[in-house]
């Protein structure tokens, strides 16, 4: 109960803040086993008016009109997207299919996992030569490019947002992290301290709550997880993030009203 209290007393001190320059929306992955209406009842229910795109709502390759109906659905609901992913891509096809799409759609970003197989055959590592494409395309597009990190499940696929900044520190600043909060905590980070360190190229955050320390990923609900998302928030707040942060309830997906 004390721990509820200080969430809540530190949630309204958030809230009274002169400025909060995010906004929080819902990640699509929540609504992995459900249809697109009932994800954007759910959206509704919480007051959520940002939904982050994946594509078993709609495709990659949907045309003009079918992005029109899928914007006038979002719309009948009070929701709408500027973001889409995680993507993964190890080829320009792939990567220009998906600039392509989020510029017909207006989407203002792409999260994305640039990786390549490594020599086993069907592993996915984090590849430098697949971000020199990413760059050439952020350049191209003028748009920006959310890296997500991974947590301790891929160890060689971008597990920890140093691993990320490892990669694109030297690159074009359009390059940046989308920061999955509950994996940085997984893999032995400190997502307040990740936020501090990199808040400039954060483009997309991902909001979880876990168990430290659990050899397998098992969402939970916020008061009864590690992470202190009010810190959380509040850093992300100081650091000046201006995009939305999804949260990600990745449980109950036949419907997770309650756990949202």
């Amino acid at each position: 109960m004390k721990r509820l209290i200080a969430m809540a007393v530190a949630g309204l001190a958030m809230a009274a803040a002169a400025d909060v320059p995010y906004r929080l929306g819902i990640a699509g992955w929540s609504f992995c086993e459900e249809k697109l209406d009932r994800g954007l009842e759910i959206c509704q229910k919480v007051q959520c008016k940002y939904l982050c795109h994946k594509d078993f709502f709609l495709p990659y390759d949907a045309d003009a009109q079918a992005i029109a109906d899928y914007k006038a659905k979002l719309a009948k609901f009070g929701v709408e997207t500027d973001a889409t992913g995680p993507l993964y891509a190890s080829d320009e096809e792939t990567l220009r299919k998906q600039f392509e799409f989020a510029k017909r759609f207006g989407l203002k970003t792409l999260i994305g996992v640039p990786f390549e197989i490594d020599k086993d055959g069907k592993t996915r590592v984090e590849s430098d030569k697949v971000l020199d494409i990413v760059e050439k395309l952020v350049k191209e597009y003028d748009m920006k490019y959310a890296i997500h990190n991974h947590g301790p499940d891929m160890p060689k696929l971008f597990p920890t947002a140093a691993s990320v900044w490892k990669h694109i520190q030297n690159r074009d600043k359009r390059i940046g992290f989308c920061l999955d909060v509950a994996h940085e905590t997984r893999s032995g980070g400190d997502p307040v301290a990740s936020i501090k360190a990199y808040g400039p190229r954060i483009y997309d955050v991902h909001l979880h709550n876990v168990k430290a320390g659990t050899p397998k990923f098992v969402a939970m609900r916020t008061p009864y997880g590690d992470l202190d998302n009010p810190a959380i928030m509040t850093a992300l707040a100081a650091a000046g993030f201006d995009g939305v942060a999804h949260i990600e309830y990745s449980r109950d997906y036949s419907d997770n009203l309650i756990g949202l």
